[in-house]
């Protein structure tokens, strides 16, 4: 016979009220007597990122972007905010885009919201997008393991509401071990944990740098991005802003061979779950020191001894879903997987609007 019990009063939960009964998500544009409310949300929240952060987005010129940042609220109560600028596409129409000058954006959540509310979220900014007479939506989303609890509710919430997947980048991600110490074992090719050690005994020497050496950087990585036809993201006085205005989650590796920077990377800190290493770069005159292997390796030890769980490495993939075969084989030969970074699309005029 099986003893059934009743819950003791400590255990019993009153169930979630339905859907209709939170009320209304409305939506409210963002001024600067938000700026505290903001912070505190975003800090809190379970997917907000550097990226999402005013202070970040603030290195652009104001002249810029038309910013049109958004809060939600559902009665009374902060549920989302989204970081966006009015953008006029090439053929005329007007939408609005997060992100506008950073690498992803769109809406931010709290810890354990309903997929309800993040359902009600997307359509109440439709129904904004309508009122301010924008053509559409465009939205790029980071990998879910950029989140403190990691959920596809928002790629389902767009793709319930009608929005179509416009670009997918494939990311690659190195999960850290909770033992910094553990970081050059767990690296799985040989040849990788041997070039590692290889540097280290030639004489290359990590150093943690600051803005006073981002020239030396710049001019590795403007040579390096020259060998490939391409320029740097950014400027090397917009770097410098970046340090000026974040300067706790901006950090600056460089890799040196008797004092002589021959690699180096910046890495941005977007939340207490994931790093990002948006450049590294090295000089090609001393490839045979194999330094990016250590500064990859050195880096994962860093962030692990800090409690981060996800180095990303950035994207291994263009907008025509062409595989940089090399740059993906080096980063899966240090750890990395794939995880996608995802541009969702929804245009108005679909609706019959």
């Amino acid at each position: 016979m099986t003893l059934v019990t009743a819950p003791v009063a400590s255990e019993v939960r009153a169930a979630p009220p339905p859907a209709n009964e939170r009320g209304p998500v409305t939506v409210e544009r963002y001024g600067p007597e938000l700026a505290a409310e903001w912070d505190a949300f975003l800090e809190a929240s379970n997917n907000g990122t550097l990226f999402h952060d005013l202070r970040f987005l603030a290195y652009h010129a104001p002249e810029r972007f038309d910013t049109h940042h958004l809060v939600f609220r559902q009665a009374g109560k902060l549920v989302a905010l989204l970081p966006a600028a009015v953008v006029r596409e090439p053929g005329g129409e007007v939408f609005l885009r997060s992100p506008y000058g950073a690498s992803i954006g769109g809406c931010v959540f709290p810890v354990g919201q309903h997929v309800e509310t993040t359902l009600a979220v997307v359509n109440a900014l439709q129904d904004h997008a309508l009122r301010e007479g924008l053509g559409g939506i465009e939205m790029r989303i980071g990998p879910n393991v950029y989140a403190q609890y990691p959920n596809d509710n928002v790629a389902f919430a767009l793709t319930a509401s009608g929005f179509s997947l416009a670009r997918r980048w494939l990311c690659h991600v190195v999960p850290l071990p909770a033992d910094a110490a553990q970081v050059l074992a767990l690296i799985p090719t040989r040849s990788r944990r041997r070039y590692a050690r290889y540097a280290l005994r030639q004489g290359v020497t990590p150093v943690k740098a600051g803005v006073r050496d981002l020239g030396n950087f710049y001019r590795l990585l403007e040579a390096n991005r020259a060998k490939h036809g391409a320029q740097p993201t950014h400027t090397l006085a917009e770097l410098e802003r970046l340090f000026r205005l974040v300067p706790d989650r901006v950090t600056l590796f460089l890799f040196t061979v008797k004092a002589e920077p021959i690699a180096g990377a910046l890495v941005f800190e977007l939340n207490r779950c994931a790093a990002y290493m948006f450049y590294l770069c090295h000089d090609e005159q001393f490839e045979q020191y194999r330094a990016t292997t250590l500064a990859v390796a050195h880096i994962m030890e860093q962030y692990a001894a800090r409690g981060f769980r996800y180095l990303d490495l950035g994207p291994s993939t263009f907008d025509d879903l062409t595989l940089n075969r090399g740059l993906a084989e080096f980063k899966e030969e240090m750890g990395a997987t794939g995880f996608c970074r995802d541009t969702y699309r929804w245009e108005a005029q679909r609706d019959g609007t």
